[in-house]
């Protein structure tokens, strides 16, 4: 057994930080299956592959596995959408099941981290035909510590021309402070399970009043049941893991739905 010194609630501790890892297949699992149907796949060969780098002890692995991922003609977007989750997914599963140790989960997730703000560096949102004229708040709460399924959502959020201010662990007062400089569209929260529903409705009852009640919230995340009553409890407009879907109730989908059929 790895890291056999470890007692059963420092597992625990560390399983739940593997959050991140259900959030980034939970939540991105629906834009999987829309990019599926655009002819985007996994190529388990590549995932493989993507597996060794991250994990491996030479920090240079992955930029080894570049040539191979430019010859397979697969994209920053495609790797930030797919195979990053899918990686992170995999690695939260060799946890669960005792096959990884804890120090190379650690490096796995930290790599995947590392990639990610590499490739989605030059996103931009107004560098998109159309784009940055709708801003969108993504909080994750004190506590939580899926920050791979926040990145990547952003990253997606950008490319399709919406301004995202990423807040991680903000204070109330952060938040207040923030809501009096700068105006949103809406925003998204993001918890990993029904026990921190408590803080997210003070989340959001604290954005909605700095807002005078006239910013629309959704809320998502791994491990979420019983929809209706975590809208009621939340006091959110909507709740789902469906990213297309929080937009349209946010009332940005429409407006990305007549840029894309514009290009």
């Amino acid at each position: 057994m790895h890291d056999g010194d470890y007692r059963a609630e420092d597992r625990r501790a560390f399983g739940a930080s593997m959050g991140l890892t259900d959030f980034a297949a939970e939540v991105v699992a629906r834009l999987v299956a829309r990019e599926a149907a655009g002819g985007r796949v996994l190529r388990e060969p590549l995932i493989t592959s993507f597996m060794e780098a991250v994990r491996s002890a030479d920090p240079r692995a992955f930029d080894r596995l570049k040539p191979e991922l430019r010859r397979a003609r697969i994209s920053a977007a495609t790797l930030a959408d797919l195979y990053i989750p899918e990686v992170a997914r995999r690695l939260g599963e060799a946890w669960e099941a005792d096959c990884l140790s804890f120090a190379e989960v650690t490096v796995g997730m930290t790599r995947l981290h590392a990639i990610l703000r590499e490739i989605g560096a030059a996103w931009v949102a107004h560098e998109v035909p159309g784009g940055g004229d709708k801003t969108l708040l993504l909080v994750l709460p004190t506590g939580e510590q899926h920050t791979l399924g926040a990145m990547v959502i952003a990253g997606w959020l950008r490319r399709r021309g919406i301004s995202v201010c990423l807040r991680i662990a903000p204070s109330m007062a952060d938040l207040v402070t923030l809501m009096a400089s700068r105006r949103f569209d809406g925003a998204m929260v993001s918890i990993a399970c029904n026990d921190k529903l408590e803080v997210c409705a003070k989340l959001v009852k604290t954005l909605k009043e700095a807002a005078g009640f006239a910013l629309p919230v959704a809320v998502g995340g791994a491990n979420l049941e019983r929809w209706e009553e975590v809208c009621a409890v939340t006091g959110a407009d909507i709740v789902t893991n469906d990213l297309p879907l929080a937009l349209s109730a946010l009332g940005l989908e429409e407006r990305h739905e007549r840029q894309m059929a514009q290009r």
